[in-house]
């Protein structure tokens, strides 16, 4: 739900919308972000990859290191999904909601998913062999 979300519309501005990555490069060229944003921004992109990466550790048993991966990759979309919803409207754009809220919704499940196996990690503990 993280990376379809990040396709759906982020930001209509007239007649056009605009996925997250577009977004991205809209906001870095219209306003004055400050270098720490902007670099934020850059790195965007990076997140369908992790979420790749991911389920790619999963499938190969890589459980543990899968779920760090998961986990930030879920922060990320949060906290980008939260930003993109407070963003006050402006004259010329404003937040289209379906992106940041399928978004959210897919880093708060897979940000449960992680809490659930590190729970269940050390809550039931591996059998020695």
């Amino acid at each position: 739900m993280i990376v379809v979300g990040s396709f759906l519309p982020w930001l209509r501005s007239g007649q056009a919308s605009r996925n997250s990555y577009a977004t991205g490069g809209a906001v870095r060229q219209l306003l004055d972000t400050g270098r720490v944003v902007d670099d934020l921004l850059a790195l965007w992109p990076v997140i369908g990859i992790a979420c790749a990466v991911a389920v790619a550790l999963f499938l190969i048993g890589l459980r543990s290191l899968a779920a760090v991966v998961a986990g930030l990759s879920a922060i990320a979309a949060g906290a980008a999904s939260i930003a993109a919803l407070a963003a006050s409207p402006s004259s010329f754009a404003k937040v289209a909601l379906p992106g940041p809220v399928v978004t959210l919704i897919g880093a708060t499940l897979v940000a449960l998913a992680v809490l659930l196996r590190a729970f269940a990690a050390v809550a039931v503990p591996r059998s020695s062999r």
